[in-house]
């Protein structure tokens, strides 16, 4: 299914994925916007190895090279596609940051993705204009949100994370997070959430899962056991690291070590 919105400028379309699809490396002349409605994918752009679970959102610039591989479930996915220029255009103060791939977590600017999507399936004469509107609000949005969080938090905040970075394998107190930044705990976890949404356990846990699958996508490693990997990763078992892991991913730890074995595999073949 497809449909053009905005005069034809803005493209957009739903795909579905078979469970263990590849697609090799590629690039695309048009900058892609990216809601995974369901199942997951792994993604492999410049800046490393990312989880696309459901209700996330990918931002690609149009020439980003990067590879996919599709969890057990497969997934769906709808897809907004714009030239650059068309973006430029329009949001000329996020310029220098149009050019970077980006990915929000689940929830965040959930409600106007949807909003596109709604548009999309049931269309009308007003379809247009809602979905040019809504669109340049998701993406003027979300490069706000980024210049704050990456650039205008207070210093403490960005100490806070860079603790939560060296220490996210150990068992962390909201306490001890706060005697980093030196405020109050509740303080702390209100501006945590509001700068980055959301929070603090939150964020470990996606440290958590994102080393695990870095871990789990080195055929080296495999020698690995998955509980030491658990314990190693801050789980409390195997069991515990197992379901928070399907829970994001939509995949279970060996599923998603075996699909990335096979990536490999194609790559090697392929070279």
């Amino acid at each position: 299914m497809q449909a053009n919105f905005s005069n034809g400028k803005i493209d957009c379309r739903q795909s579905r994925y078979h469970a263990g699809a590849l697609r090799e490396r590629h690039h695309h002349g048009r900058t892609w916007v990216v809601f995974t409605f369901a199942g997951s994918f792994a993604l492999t752009m410049r800046s490393g190895e990312n989880l696309l679970t459901p209700k996330s959102l990918l931002y690609v610039p149009a020439g980003e090279a990067h590879s996919n591989v599709f969890g057990s479930q497969g997934a769906g996915v709808f897809v907004t596609t714009i030239d650059p220029a068309w973006i430029g255009d329009r949001l000329e103060t996020a310029n220098p940051e149009t050019e970077k791939p980006r990915i929000a977590p689940p929830g965040f600017l959930t409600g106007l993705a949807l909003k596109m999507y709604r548009e999309f399936q049931s269309p009308d004469t007003l379809s247009d204009l809602i979905v040019e509107g809504v669109f340049l609000e998701l993406l003027g949005r979300w490069f706000r949100e980024d210049h704050f969080s990456n650039r205008s938090a207070p210093p403490w905040l960005r100490q806070v994370k860079g603790f939560l970075h060296d220490c996210f394998r150990e068992s962390v107190s909201l306490e001890q997070v706060a005697k980093v930044a030196g405020v109050h705990p509740s303080h702390v976890a209100r501006e945590f959430r509001s700068a980055y949404d959301m929070t603090i356990g939150e964020y470990v846990r996606k440290l958590r899962v994102e080393f695990v699958a870095e871990q789990l996508a080195h055929p080296q490693k495999d020698s690995l056991s998955l509980t030491d990997l658990s314990l190693g990763a801050g789980f409390s078992s195997h069991a515990h690291m197992a379901a928070v892991f399907h829970r994001v991913t939509g995949m279970t730890p060996s599923q998603y070590r075996k699909l990335r074995t096979h990536q490999s595999s194609d790559r090697t073949s392929i070279s």
